[in-house]
């Protein structure tokens, strides 16, 4: 891997093998319905609060790119997943039963992109052979945590943005030759695990850029969209 002036050049080619996603009714409203693996009509999804039902969204979204990539979850090493709530506390709990070292990670908007490029770093780097990362949000959850509780009943102003209702999840790993190479284990024996393509047409993360802290003072909670727009330009 190389950091050309703050891109990070991938050499050994981590690859997207599978994903998955579950969104919410008012997502399934939109251009993207067909392109979704699941869609939840009830904004609990079963559970008794909201934050339970982001939770859920994950579980199902992971369980779904496995499922889709023929994988089992012993045969992931590392998972970076993240969500919009304190202590990401929906991701923590959706990956709390699937026995997958995890990393937490805060992105806000960025966490999905953050998760793909953490995970192909440990592709890259030999630190794991497969990695799962996730990201998750709930406007219903979002409007708590930033605003006000839907039950206030207060009014959104025209520049506030609506936080999506759902999950994504992919599973990076080494391209297929380095893959057969394996780990090195302990009693000096390799694990001989192979990738899964169900898909020559998945594609390679070539390269990453780690955004750049860019600050115009904009200081309107519901406008989030100007204030992460100067750092997107530059």
């Amino acid at each position: 891997m190389q950091n050309c002036n703050g891109t990070l050049l991938f050499e050994q080619k981590p690859r997207i093998s599978a994903f998955a996603s579950v969104v919410g009714k008012k997502e399934a409203q939109g251009p993207l319905r067909e392109d979704f693996d699941k869609i939840v009509y009830d904004s609990y999804f079963g559970q008794d609060t909201f934050e339970k039902a982001e939770t859920e969204m994950m579980r199902t979204a992971v369980e779904i790119a496995l499922e889709k990539g023929e994988m089992m979850r012993e045969e992931i090493d590392l998972a970076f997943c993240g969500d919009l709530l304190n202590q990401c506390v929906a991701s923590s709990f959706a990956m709390s039963g699937f026995g997958i070292p995890y990393i937490g990670i805060y992105g806000a908007c960025s966490t999905m992109a953050l998760g793909l490029m953490m995970s192909a770093v440990a592709v890259e780097s030999g630190a794991a052979l497969r990695a799962v990362c996730a990201a998750s949000s709930h406007y219903c959850t979002a409007e708590r945590q930033y605003r006000m509780p839907l039950e206030y009943g207060s009014q959104r102003p025209p520049t506030a943005q609506w936080t999506v209702t759902g999950s994504g999840a992919c599973v990076i790993e080494a391209d297929s030759d380095r893959s057969k190479d394996g780990f090195k284990q302990s009693n000096g024996e390799k694990d001989q695990r192979q990738t899964v393509f169900p898909n020559t047409q998945m594609p390679y993360i070539r390269a990453a850029r780690p955004g750049m802290i860019t600050d115009f003072a904009v200081t309107d909670q519901n406008n989030m969209g100007a204030a992460m727009a100067p750092a997107d330009v530059k």
